[in-house]
């Protein structure tokens, strides 16, 4: 339907909410003249917005009074321009008893309520009294403004809850709130109906302001509804003689032009009238054509164009001036509507085309149009004479199981048109997912472990991660399911990831004063009993003797590989305060192969000395060693970072051929670690074939070599390091397709 009205433009005013509270719904519900009376007034000024006054009125248990209230509602919806439907309440129950029940009941959403509207005056001292044997003595709350506001209060939020639970919109009727109650309310309600009860329009922005600002304080923004009266008491009589529309045009010009900040934090929708039954039944002119089919036909089809009921018309082009014409060429047409007063206004065009091709049809589908081998969609053309599809079939429908782009030629009569193309994607069978982990499954506290899962189209883990890797650092049974299509998947084995315990924080203790003079040269600095120590001056004993001020901390290492460092202790000669301890971070691996390098870099420091002598932030290490780095402050004083120990490999291990997983843990366990005599291999095979396994010192020369052959199945195998010397080394473990190394501390 095409429609033009003859009334005053809001659009930029971003007005897009006009509605009336309707009452005696008992009195006109049914009654068919009545009711299109009522629905032809809020058409012909524009209204979209009906809020029910008096849901009292309606046996919510009557059948039929629920199915006339369902058709009226439809009605105005589908051919009157009501976009919103709403009931006033005055507590929760009634929604949950009785509008909840009727939405549910209704299997079309054009019946259904989607606004409710809580009216309880608890401003007002005469409401209170009101309320007081209706709702607050049977609740237990008070019967004065404090009792009314707490019941209210408590009833909206329940209201709110259920709107949010079943897609409807919360609405709070307001007069004078307090600051605090209107926080409230603004913090929660989806929109505000802000009483602007006044005889004119002159003062209703003055008369609402200070309660928007009052909503502006909890920041965001809130929906306002701007209500006045047209009962006789407030713009009864002045409404005779001006438009409904102009309080709303005055009240959204006022907040426009205010320059005060808080206009930001208000999105003034629209208005809402009490009451329908108040309001002066003028009406507007209207022009609106419909047609009796499609406005594109083929060359020879025709369409009627209709306006509506006037006592005059004139149509253009051709000057027509009757109600209906009949179209057969190409051209934009409008008529101009008389109405009963004498006011004409014209309707916007109605467009009709012609061409030698019919309408393009449109292809549905019966179901998802990607699935799994075995499947199938139906796929539907909308109706016409005649169908041919790009696979050959003649039928409105067809089956397809296979991947491919289909399309479908219509015909009507003479005209026929091709579809667009609907896409059909069968999937391959997805292989199940295998997990990959960056480390070894028994993690130590702090450790980031990564899972990633073989290549597929889609993840879904059991953390419910969708990324094809996820960063875990808990213990837990993980899994990830694999997708080739929407509806193909597989899952993988499950992958359980063990937290190991870290040892103990190590303490360090001073036999004598940390504080160096000329009577103490020396202090002796001991760690707590651990496994193994490594002191940030390198040292690997559980004692060290220092004459030399700094920051000194020690990392003991447990059996399991999990390690704790102690807090700094600071040796201090000449009254000198050393400064934090430095970290170095590494550019890349700390172990690299002949003619590479990484870069280490210490913490921002008044000063660097690095056991290299160089004295910059950074240094470019290309050969292996034990590396650490002092800190100096401004008083000349300094610590020492925790040794970082750099490995290089000969070139001859770096083999393209061969896949090189540093500490892949989970494919090789190498204990004890540290170890002293007998150096274990664990690692599992599925097929017999020959390993190496070599020992390598940091400067990747090759100390060790044994030859042996493995068995499918689970491999241990033990070696004597009994003659290496104290240090650190590489234990690799090489077959003819695979490189698995970790680190080994020798004591």
């Amino acid at each position: 339907m095409v429609t033009a009205m003859l009334m005053i433009s809001l659009t930029s005013l971003g007005q897009n909410v006009r509605g009336f509270y309707l009452q005696n719904v008992g009195t006109w519900l049914g009654n068919i003249t009545s009711e299109n009376e009522i629905l032809q007034y809020a058409q012909g000024n524009g209204f979209n917005y009906i809020l029910f006054y008096d849901l009292g009125d309606i046996s919510w248990t009557n059948t039929v009074q629920k199915n006339k209230l369902a058709a009226f509602i439809s009605k105005a919806r589908t051919q009157y321009g009501i976009i919103q439907v709403g009931g006033v309440v005055e507590y929760a129950g009634y929604v949950s008893q009785n509008l909840l029940p009727y939405n549910n009941s209704r299997t079309s959403n054009l019946e259904k309520f989607d606004v409710i509207n809580l009216e309880f005056e608890f401003w007002v001292s005469s409401s209170v009294s009101y309320y007081c044997s209706k709702f607050l003595s049977a609740a237990g709350f008070t019967c004065d403004a404090a009792g009314a506001w707490a019941f209210a209060w408590r009833e909206f939020k329940l209201i709110d809850d259920m709107c949010l639970a079943n897609g409807m919109m919360s609405e709070f009727y307001l007069g004078w709130p307090s600051l605090a109650q209107m926080q409230q309310i603004a913090s929660r309600a989806d929109r505000i109906l802000l009483s602007a009860y006044r005889p004119t329009d002159s003062d209703v922005y003055l008369y609402s302001k200070q309660r928007m600002k009052d909503i502006a304080t909890i920041g965001g923004t809130t929906k306002v509804l701007t209500l006045m009266s047209s009962e006789s008491s407030f713009m009864g009589s002045w409404l005779n003689t001006h438009p409904q529309t102009q309080p709303y045009q005055t009240m959204a010009a006022a907040l426009n032009a205010e320059t005060l900040s808080f206009k930001q934090n208000i999105n003034l929708q629209g208005y809402q009238w009490f009451t329908y039954k108040y309001m002066p039944k003028t009406m507007l002119a209207t022009a609106t054509i419909s047609a009796s089919g499609p406005l594109a036909f083929c060359p020879g089809g025709n369409v009627t164009l209709t306006a509506n009921s006037g006592t005059a018309y004139l149509w253009s082009p051709g000057g027509q001036t009757t109600q209906s014409i009949n179209v057969t060429n190409a051209g934009s047409y409008t008529v101009r509507v008389t109405n009963s007063a004498g006011t004409a206004v014209t309707s916007s065009p109605a467009v009709v085309s012609t061409s030698g091709t019919g309408t393009a049809p449109t292809i549905s589908a019966s179901g998802p149009t990607s699935f799994c081998p075995g499947s199938s969609v139906v796929l539907t053309s909308s109706a016409a004479s005649s169908y041919l599809w790009t696979n050959g079939a003649t039928t409105q429908s067809i089956t397809v199981s296979n991947s491919g782009t289909f399309s479908v030629t219509a015909g009507s009569g003479t005209c026929s048109a091709t579809s667009a193309p609907a896409t059909v994607n069968s999937s391959s069978a997805p292989t199940t997912p295998v997990i990959t982990a960056s480390g070894s499954l028994n993690v130590c506290p702090g450790t980031v472990l990564t899972l990633t899962s073989s290549a597929a189209n889609g993840y879904l883990w059991s953390n419910g991660a969708t990324t094809r890797s996820i960063a875990i650092s808990s213990a837990g049974n993980y899994s990830v399911t694999g997708y080739s299509g929407p509806s193909c998947s597989a899952i993988s084995a499950i992958n359980t990831v063990t937290l190991l315990t870290a040892p103990a924080k190590p303490v360090i203790t001073a036999g004598s004063s940390t504080t160096l003079t000329t009577s103490n040269p020396s202090v002796v600095l001991t760690s707590s009993v651990g496994s193994t120590y490594n002191w940030s001056t390198a040292d690997v004993t559980r004692s060290i003797t220092t004459s030399t001020q700094g920051t000194y901390l020690v990392t003991v290492t447990g059996s399991n590989g999990c390690s704790a460092t102690s807090n700094p202790i600071a040796v201090i000669a000449n009254g000198c305060t050393p400064p934090p301890l430095p970290t170095i971070t590494a550019s890349g691996s700390t172990i690299i192969t002949t003619g590479q390098s990484v870069v280490l870099t210490s913490s921002l420091s008044g000063g660097y000395l690095w056991s290299t002598g160089a004295q910059t932030s950074s240094i470019t290490v290309t050969t292996p060693g034990i590396y650490t780095v002092r800190s100096y402050n401004k008083g000349g004083c300094y610590s020492t970072s925790l040794p970082i120990t750099i490995t290089v490999l000969a070139t001859r291990l770096a083999n393209p051929a061969v896949e090189s997983k540093e500490n892949t843990l989970d494919k090789l366990t190498v204990y004890p670690n540290p170890a002293r005599e007998k150096l274990n291999f664990v690692f599992n095979q599925s097929s017999e074939k020959t390993i190496n396994i070599k020992m390598f010192d940091i400067t990747g020369r090759e100390v060790q070599n044994y030859n042996l052959t493995s068995v499918i199945g689970e491999n241990n195998y033990q070696i004597d390091i009994s003659e290496l010397p104290h240090g650190i080394y590489l234990a690799c473990l090489l077959s003819d397709d695979q490189k698995l190394i970790k680190k080994v501390i020798v004591e």
